[in-house]
Parts: structure tokens; sequence; C-alpha cells
């Protein structure tokens, strides 16, 4: 039986959530009425050049010439054909299109495709809540889509900015840290993201203090979804008490303390993040986000979901203190107590 797709049906379902498919592959805009503006993510450059209207469900680069509708966007980040992204869209989000030997009449599509699609939520867009998700290790074996990477980085392990922040030699090495002095990270401190197998899927780029204006503080490779991985799981995914933080170098600073820990990278926890937690040897979880509203904010709607696999507690550090900030004395307490 050959499968057709209603194309139209896809994109039309999907125009509206243009942002979250942004959101999917870590790339970061400002929204200016109803168009989004952004580094364009198919060539380099360091002022924002990428305009996606959200209302039409279109993109146009005035740098390098691409545009085109939400699924060209997909096929061309993703480097597949069109019928490929819109199997990859409708997967996302619910989407349901027919597949039958011969096309159907489009009134019947509709109804088949609107009830496939109602209620759909996203399948795995940063932040995004919806029912259980399964928690066996099968269920989100091989389910995340960041491709291993084929290739290291040369990196200088003995760049100050390390020393600076506290980072033992031990630590260094373990993580794989280095200055990177070319390519996409340039100028940055590289710092290897590996998948739950120990896969590397990325490299996340630190800029070494404080960025100029044209820059952010961290770059994420385009293509790559952050919210597929929970950063150093595959350490210590066979820990009884987990911690869950936020970056990664609260994650640094509680290896160094021989406490295991993952990170978010961010203050969201997507499905698939969940699902990894539930699928770990983890019997308890504790919070500790970044003490500021939104990391308040964070842990108070991520605890309910986590509470539906394991035990469940908040550290909450003191005001404007971060784990890789607050004293020894604070963390063990936090971390020790309740």
């Amino acid at each position: 039986m050959s499968a057709w797709i209603d194309f139209n049906l896809v994109k039309e379902a999907a125009r509206p959530r243009f942002g979250e498919i942004l959101e999917r592959y870590g790339l970061a805009a400002t929204r200016k009425g109803s168009e989004l503006l952004l580094r364009c993510p198919f060539h380099e450059e360091e002022k924002p050049s990428c305009r996606v209207n959200t209302e039409r469900g279109i993109f146009h680069c005035f740098g390098c010439g691409a545009k085109g509708n939400v699924l060209d966007f997909v096929a061309k980040k993703e480097a597949v054909s069109i019928k490929k992204a819109a199997e990859l869209v409708g997967g996302w989000f619910g989407i349901a299109p027919e597949k039958s030997e011969a096309k159907k009449g489009g009134s019947e599509r509709k109804k088949t495709a609107s009830a496939a699609n109602e209620g759909a939520k996203p399948a795995s867009a940063e932040g995004a809540t919806s029912a259980a998700p399964a928690t066996s290790p099968a269920a989100v074996e091989g389910s995340g889509p960041n491709k291993p990477l084929t290739f290291t980085l040369q990196l200088d392990s003995e760049h100050p900015y390390l020393a600076e922040r506290g980072l033992a030699a031990d630590v260094v090495q373990t993580f794989g840290l280095g200055f990177c002095s070319r390519g996409v990270l340039k100028g940055r401190i590289a710092i290897p993201i590996l998948d739950e197998e120990g896969r590397l899927v990325a490299y996340a780029g630190r800029w070494p203090g404080d960025p100029p204006e044209s820059e952010e503080r961290y770059k994420l490779p385009a293509g790559f979804r952050k919210a597929e991985v929970l950063f150093n799981l595959h350490r210590v995914a066979s820990a009884d008490n987990l911690v869950v933080v936020e970056g990664f170098f609260a994650v640094f600073r509680l290896h160094a303390l021989r406490i295991p820990s993952v990170a978010l990278m961010g203050t969201a926890l997507s499905e698939r993040q969940e699902a990894l937690i539930a699928a770990s040897h983890a019997k308890r979880v504790t919070l500790l986000m970044d003490g500021d509203d939104a990391g308040r904010a964070a842990a108070a709607a991520i605890a309910p979901r986590l509470a539906r696999h394991v035990f469940v507690r908040i550290a909450e550090l003191p005001h404007g203190e971060q784990p890789d900030t607050a004293t020894e004395e604070t963390l063990t307490r936090l971390l020790t107590t309740g």
C-alpha cells in the first residue's frame, strides 16, 4: 500500500506552531508583532536576518535567501524531503495525515485529520506538558532525534577561565572541557553533551566571561534539541538519589562534591527528559533550581510531574544564589536535609 500524505493539512496544522518548532531546534528568537526574528540556522551570521511570520507560517532569511513554509524549514534543517518533513512534523504534533492507496475527498480528509488532531499537544517542545509518558527504558530507547557526532573538537583544557570558575583539573578532564579556537564555537569554552547512552551528540559553547552585546552567553549548534537530553545522565543513571539542576556549571560543582546530578539546560522539563528520569534507577529526586523567581516557578511546575514516578523534594537556594555559587555548607545542608 503506497502512502499518501496531505501536505496542506500538515502545513496548516503546524503553521501556528512555527515558534515551537524553533524551540525544538534550540533557536532563540525575538518577537516583533507577528514575526519572529532570529539568527539564520542555515548560514553563519552575527546579527539576526531570518524572519518567521507566525501568522502565515513562512520564513525568509535576508542574508542567505533561504525561504519557504514551515515544512520547507524542517526539510532544510533535517536535510530530508518534504514528505519526510511532513511525517516528522505530524509526529511531533500528533497530526495524523491519511495513508491510502488513492487520494480521498477533501472533506473526508479534513474530518479524519481534525478528529485525530483534536486536543493534540506537541510531543517534545521545550516546556510542553501533556499526558504521562512511557516510563520504561524500552519506551524511551532510541526515541531521541539527536544524532551522534562523527568528530571531536581539539580543545585547550588549560584556559584560565576554567580555573576562574573554580573547576579542578579532574572535573575539566572528566567532562572534556576546553577552549575552542576555530569553527562555530571559536572563542568559547566548549562543553561536550552526551546522551543517555554516553554518545557525543553536541557541543555547547560558553562565552568565557560576560559576552559582548553581539554574542549570546551560550551557543548551541543548529539542529540540536536540548529537550531530548539530560546533561550528565549517562554518568549517574544508576544513582538512587538524583539532583536536578538548570545548568552545566551546577553539575560540575555537584560532581566535585560527589553528588549525582543532571541538568535540564534551562528551566523547562520536556516529556522526553521526564521519561528519562523515570527510566533511570533514581528513587528520590531533589530539585535544586537557581535561587530566583524563574527557578522557583520551574521547581513548582516540575515537581508534580516527576512525583508520578519518584519521590520528589524541592531544595530552595537563597535568593540570588546558584548551585555553582552557593557555599559547600549551604549545598550540603540543602541536599542532606529532609
